[in-house]
């Protein structure tokens, strides 16, 4: 479990230098499927719904948290007993989970039923993609960006799909995000950022990567004008 931290740390550490975090903006979490050994319950935290899925136990970053203090201290990331019912348990760290704690919950309960490789999720906010989705024809725009370089459809080759705008936090926003994320390696939440997924944090992170530099070549395109030509169609 140690290392599954560190490469939290060192996944926080990049978001934070490259600008995709700003402030305390931005969360991960990661299922693992030990049981931890050596922690006694700090507390015990409602949910604030009912939930229904699987036990587990997941590391997540602690609401509040900025990356470029993740990667300094562990301790912004919290380890979570997930338990069907009320309430889930917290055995180590500072303070509660993310407020997007409900999608992360939901999407990992999901993963878990289907036996998913998917252990590991990066939400954060790009600026070139946060950019393109407060354009009035971004749903227009989103095919061209999924083909303006190779690597979007080696990472993506299922694309991806847009959540519209929800009340960050929300309830609504995970059970959203949990259908749209079926047979998905990321989500796009209008106006808010993006939720990719990955079998560790450095795949999810790299999906997030992969994205903005779409996003970005996409708009040096149009800020000249043009159309993007987009990769040829059947290469893959």
């Amino acid at each position: 479990m140690k290392e599954i931290v560190k490469e939290i740390q060192k996944v926080a550490y990049w978001l934070a230098v490259k600008g995709l975090s700003e402030a305390n903006a931005g969360n991960i979490s990661v299922r693992i499927d030990e049981v931890p050994t050596s922690y006694e319950v700090k507390s015990m935290e409602a949910y604030g719904f009912e939930y229904n899925g699987p036990e587990m136990y997941l590391l997540i970053t602690a609401t509040g948290s900025r990356m470029r203090e993740i990667f300094e201290d562990e301790s912004k990331i919290c380890l979570l007993h997930i338990l069907p019912g009320r309430y889930y348990e917290i055995l180590h760290g500072e303070g509660k989970p993310t407020s997007e704690f409900p999608t992360h919950l939901m999407i990992h309960a999901r993963f878990k039923e289907m036996n998913s490789e998917k252990r590991a999720i990066v939400h954060t906010h790009p600026l070139n993609l946060l950019t393109l989705m407060n354009l009035k024809d971004f749903q227009d725009l989103l095919p061209k960006m999924m083909k303006i370089h190779p690597e979007v459809l080696i990472f993506f080759p299922q694309g991806i799909s847009v959540v519209e705008f929800e009340k960050p936090g929300s309830v609504e926003l995970g059970l959203k995000t949990v259908e749209k994320a079926r047979g998905k390696d990321a989500v796009l939440w209008d106006k808010h950022g993006v939720v990719a997924f990955g079998k560790d944090v450095a795949e999810a992170y790299d999906r997030v990567e992969i994205l903005e530099k779409a996003a970005e070549i996409l708009l040096r395109v149009l800020s000249l004008g043009r159309d993007p030509t987009g990769v040829p169609e059947g290469w893959l």
